[in-house]
């Protein structure tokens, strides 16, 4: 998008005469490449899934990837590859790669096809266009209902979403555009100190230190370093890739004719064998544990100590799980499950009331603190605006500040009250028409309908939790939302675990899509992208992602046995795991009184972490959630999982 900066004090105005169209970032070279790069992420997402319980939508990956692959063929192109095509991409290929969660191939289907017992009804096998069905109506939910949220989020709130903005920053610095980089720091009408404003400095004071780094931003933020890469660069960041690529694929081949790579005995082979001590030399794993960082994996392994180390000798020896260590029915390994949901629901809990609660206790603060200085201010966005009026303006007397880079959007580029509609009342239809013809006898209607209303509250807590904490907390909304949906279909109904799994997956799915959406609509603020390129981006992605997803699933099922030793389903057994605390059926001796303990010790957890907000050692206490995904799995496996 093309600007223009004029400075005629006191009064500044940043205008755009030309946006870029929607169908200009949404081009056919940007999606045909997103895809691409979606199915491979798409494979990698059901590989872990199934095996470890973790995705990731590595958009900062793909964006990376994106940028190096069209600037080695530049040369052939007619136009070279822009900004808002990069976020376009990323975004597509995002949807694309983790449709596997979203239609639930890594954990409730294959945990309703292949877990589920006689006296549950189960297991049931699904055909593919059973399958097709499902995903189809489910993909697009939490889309539709984030959308009229971008100007509550982006910006009236300005919610950091810190992952949104530091791909958004790399796209700036991939690009050499100052301006892109800058965009980051517009959070909340403030400036850092880095920039010589505190936090309270005083509003007339803004404005100016805004004109100044906006007009300095090419050349003071990114200077000689911010320049394009060079063709060497990516020449360079390619060859990394393909050594890497090399490297993983030499591993895999040598690890199918040598096992004990993938279970190295590094206590000895006795305990490796007995209690599944064992250490995974994957690179996947440690890729995955380059990109999400050491404070989650610390925190991983910590549970794995905990729950392998310590829980799984004392059930052992105490007779609470009396088979082998490995088994999911009667040993230890089943067991210590019961223990990472209640960490699971104690840190949900907290967390998810804490999101709830802090932009209410905000509110109430400034009704307070404006009847007492007689009215708010102008410049604060109006309450009564509606959430699809996008056109947000500063204005400050005396020394005012127009920036029309959110507000001056064309209305074919918007997500408007009439996109919104449209769309949703086309997947409304599309999912109570698949139910009813799908599913009619495995769903009760109400429940179907509860699940649905659940949607825009799941989402919107999803978003906030993403924007604030970079969480989007899908696993812990996927847990409550059995508690609540269990409670509409009683305990006398046949195909209960069968329908809370399937509509409670529908709720976490809608959470998971909304807050990708919201994370997308960050980075697409920050390079200038449509905001509608990023909601049908999203769409694309997500429909193609559940064909892909669909095949890639039953390929992997088909392929082996699956539960396996390769694939355990651990957030399959955490589905199961949660319907059955929710009708106290199954447990094992003893485990809901751990799970009990577990439940407070997670929301003691949930509740020092927010108190340590602003303190240093924040970073130093654990999470009730990552810690969990330590315990399903083996000793070896959680070394380097996504705890998200």
């Amino acid at each position: 998008m093309a600007e223009r900066v004029t400075d005629a004090s006191p009064t500044m105005s940043i205008v755009q005469p030309h946006h870029t169209h929607v169908w200009e970032a949404l081009s056919p070279r940007a999606i045909l490449s997103a895809i691409v790069l979606g199915c491979a992420i798409c494979f990698a997402n059901m590989y872990f899934g199934l095996q470890a319980g973790t995705v990731n939508a590595m958009p900062m990956q793909t964006a990376l990837l994106a940028f190096a692959f069209f600037r080695s063929i530049q040369h052939r192109l007619s136009s070279p590859l822009s900004p808002e095509e990069t976020t376009a991409v990323e975004m597509v290929a995002g949807a694309v790669g983790l449709a596997p969660f979203t239609a639930g191939y890594t954990g409730l289907i294959p945990a309703l096809e292949f877990l589920t017992t006689p006296k549950e009804n189960g297991p049931k096998r699904f055909s593919i266009p059973r399958l097709l069905v499902w995903s189809i109506a489910i993909c697009c939910l939490g889309i539709v209902f984030a959308a009229p949220f971008r100007r509550l989020f982006i910006l009236a709130e300005r919610l950091r979403y810190p992952s949104a903005t530091a791909t958004g920053t790399l796209i700036g610095v991939l690009f050499g555009r100052g301006t892109i980089v800058a965009r980051a720091e517009l959070t909340d009408f403030q400036y850092p100190k880095a920039h010589g404003l505190e936090a309270d400095a005083s509003p007339e004071s803004r404005p100016t230190a805004l004109r100044k780094d906006v007009i300095r931003a090419d050349s003071e933020i990114l200077g000689d370093a911010g320049a394009n890469m060079e063709p060497e660069a990516v020449g360079h960041a390619v060859k990394i890739l393909l050594v890497s690529l090399g490297g993983s694929t030499t591993f895999s081949l040598v690890s199918y004719f040598m096992p004990i790579l993938r279970n190295m005995p590094i206590f000895g082979s006795g305990v490796a064998t007995q209690w599944l001590w064992a250490f995974d030399l994957s690179p996947a794993y440690f890729g995955y544990g380059f990109i999400i960082g050491p404070s989650v994996n610390l925190t991983t392994l910590l549970g794995a100590i905990i729950g392998w180390g310590i829980l799984s000798p004392v059930a052992k020896k105490n007779g609470w799980a009396p088979g082998p260590v490995d088994n999911w029915d009667s040993g230890s390994r089943g067991w210590i499950v019961f223990v990472g949901m209640g960490l699971i629901l104690g840190d949900s809990a907290i967390g998810l009331t804490w999101v709830i609660c802090k932009p209410l206790a905000s509110w109430i603060k400034r009704q307070l603190k404006a009847q007492r200085s007689h009215g708010l201010r102008d410049d604060r966005p109006s309450e009564q605006a509606s959430l699809l009026d996008d056109r947000l303006g500063i204005h400050r007397e005396g020394d005012t500040i127009d920036i029309a880079i959110d507000d001056d959007w064309p209305s074919n580029t918007l997500v408007t009250r009439h996109v919104v509609l449209y769309t949703s009342l086309i997947f409304l239809i599309l999912y109570l028409v698949s139910f009813l013809a799908v599913f009619r006898n495995l769903v009760p209607p109400v429940a179907s309908l509860v699940a649905l209303l659940l949607i825009p509250l799941a989402g919107f807590i999803s978003m906030r939790s993403l924007g604030e904490t970079d969480n989007g907390a899908a696993l812990a909304i996927g847990r409550v939302a059995q508690f609540i949906i269990g409670s509409f279909i009683p305990a006398s109904n046949s195909n209960r675990i069968f329908a809370n799994l399937l509509l409670s997956g529908v709720v976490e799915a809608g959470a998971s899509q909304a807050s990708q959406q919201m994370g997308g609509l960050k980075t697409a603020y920050m390079t200038k992208t449509p905001p509608r390129a990023i909601f049908f981006g999203q769409m694309i992605g997500s429909i193609f992602g559940t064909l892909i997803a669909t095949l890639v699933y039953r390929i992997y099922t088909s392929a082996g046995k699956i539960p396996s030793t390769e694939f355990g389903i651990p957030d399959g057994r955490l589905w199961l795991v949660a319907a059955r605390l929710v009708y106290q059926q199954g447990l094992p001796p003893q485990a809901f009184k751990f799970a009990i303990g577990a439940f407070a010790f997670g929301a003691a957890l949930s509740i020092l972490r927010i108190l340590a907000l602003k303190r240093w050692w924040k970073d130093f206490l654990p999470s009730g959630i990552a810690m969990a995904i330590g315990k399903p799995e083996h000793a070896r496996s959680p070394l380097s999982a996504d705890a998200d």
